[in-house]
């Protein structure tokens, strides 16, 4: 079960995250788009250089290619983490996996109804990773929110994609079992449920252990 654990703000945390071994780290570069887990160019250079033993996923807000290939370029990661591809139409998409390369793609697929299916099957033409994530039911906000969706069409996506399928979502230690099992994704995904209580840009290591090891145990 491929782990990913989002929203590394810090160097020391990255550190200490790196040093649990999830298979994923991923970061959010400041592209003037509002949003509280995003760090400055320079701590993410200093987080992208910290990590040792995981792979870095660079998410980009964008969809300006030009701004997200500045982040790709910046930061040089593994995979580049579209969040709004959703937003973006096939021949972007197609530039856009063309000019990235050798670099992976992740594609956020927003889980909001059964039509969330059909734009996973038309996004993972593109992609290399799909991500299933949670959409704001009052803000329409998507990712980050620390609230589950519906994984009975996560399971239906899962099923019938021909991508890997990561699971995003209010994912913590206390609920990813069961996500696993109804889901049967990939990977899972977490970020503000292994956050600590008392400053979200901050990881709770225990947390991050634990659900690293749960969701390795799982099925």
């Amino acid at each position: 079960m491929l782990t990913q654990i989002y929203g590394l703000t810090t160097v020391a945390d990255t550190v200490e995250v790196d040093r649990l071994q999830p298979d994923h780290i991923g970061v959010v570069l400041d592209e003037g788009i509002e949003t509280w887990d995003r760090v400055d160019a320079a701590t993410a250079i200093e987080i992208a250089r910290a990590i040792e033993n995981a792979r870095l996923v660079a998410l980009s807000l964008s969809t300006d290619p030009d701004r997200v290939l500045m982040t790709a370029e910046l930061l040089d990661p593994a995979i580049v983490h579209l969040a709004r591809a959703h937003e973006m139409t096939p021949a972007l998409l197609a530039s856009l996996r063309n000019r990235l390369a050798p670099r992976e793609l992740m594609l956020t697929v927003p889980v909001r109804d059964q039509e969330s299916i059909s734009l996973a099957v038309r996004l993972e033409a593109f992609a290399d990773y799909l991500l299933l994530d949670t959409s704001h039911p009052s803000t329409g906000i998507v990712g980050a929110t620390g609230l589950a969706h519906d994984w009975a069409l996560s399971a239906k996506i899962a099923a019938v994609a021909s991508r890997p399928v990561v699971l995003a979502g209010g994912l913590g230690p206390d609920n990813v079992t069961e996500a696993i099992c109804r889901v049967r994704p990939a990977g899972v995904d977490s970020e503000t449920r292994t956050s600590r209580a008392d400053d979200r840009r901050r990881k709770d290591l225990p947390k991050v252990e634990a659900f690293i090891a749960v969701a390795r145990c799982a099925l």
